[in-house]
């Protein structure tokens, strides 16, 4: 009898074991603001590194199966952050609706039988997308670089809910880096084809010398007066980046460019922007 038990106990342990799964759920990366449907510069950095952490050599694993939220009017993000991924592994990104969290997990999610799946979301819908899925995370989300890993999830809450970081910081500046000094090549080549002109003449040498004094000029009369945020800075605006939003957005107390409540609302720098 206690074999018979035994053997039960075993058979049934390993049927759990093949039906666990792995799931890994980001939130989108970096953006313009809340007006912008799609990434900014380091946003979409984030996007083609994903990469270096979600492959067969790595801790997490490669994924088998790729989901976002679905496409709208007002935001292009969670999908944008894994499509570079899902391009390199041969995959489709597979959009779910936000607003149903509970229907997908249950219609869709639950029934894909993938060891590995990734699923990107807007940070607002991350926690009842987590809770469709039968765990419990905190509202309060403001990183971009969160990973909430679930490892042997059964379907039914039976995992380990653990709450990781992206660490790829180095990978991202390398990637931004790269793109600045295209624009540094270029811009020398410019240089050096305006020297060579220059030397035929005297005047002309003259000229550029009188121009470049009023651009020093110019320069430091801006230097003493607050900036624009814009994409170039990520969007970034008060007191720390010396810098106001454009007309008709407000500062959040994150230091963020935008017209949603959360910029508008509790924490709005007014001087850097408009707070309702």
């Amino acid at each position: 009898m206690k074999s018979f038990i035994f053997i039960s106990f075993i058979f049934l342990y390993f049927i759990a074991s093949i039906e666990a799964r792995r799931l890994i759920v980001i939130r989108h990366g970096e953006k313009i603001s809340d007006d912008y449907i799609g990434l900014n510069d380091k946003g979409k950095a984030r996007a083609q590194c994903l990469y270096q952490i979600f492959n067969s050599g790595t801790s997490y694993g490669q994924p088998q199966s790729i989901y976002s939220n679905k496409r709208g009017n007002r935001s292009h993000r969670p999908y944008d952050t894994v499509k570079p991924l899902a391009d390199k592994l041969g995959l489709k990104v597979n959009e779910f609706s936000k607003y149903e969290p509970e229907e997908f997990v249950k219609n869709t999610l639950n029934k894909d039988k993938s060891n590995i799946i990734l699923l990107s979301s807007a940070r607002e819908w991350i926690p009842s997308l987590i809770k469709a899925i039968g765990y419990k995370v905190d509202d309060d989300i403001d990183d971009f670089d969160n990973i909430w890993l679930i490892e042997n999830d059964n379907k039914s809450g039976g995992g380990k809910l653990k709450i990781k970081k992206q660490n790829l910081e180095k990978c991202i500046d390398n990637y931004l880096s790269g793109k600045k000094s295209t624009t540094t090549r270029k811009t020398t080549t410019k240089k050096t084809t305006t020297k060579k002109t220059t030397k035929k003449s005297t005047t002309k040498k003259t000229t550029t010398k009188k121009t470049t004094k009023k651009v020093t000029k110019t320069t430091t009369k801006k230097a003493s007066t607050l900036t624009i945020a814009s994409d170039s800075n990520n969007w970034r605006c008060g007191g720390s980046y010396n810098a106001k939003c454009p007309k008709g957005l407000c500062c959040s107390k994150y230091n963020y460019c935008g017209s949603s409540s959360k910029h508008c609302g509790v924490g709005c720098q007014a001087k850097y922007g408009i707070c309702n």
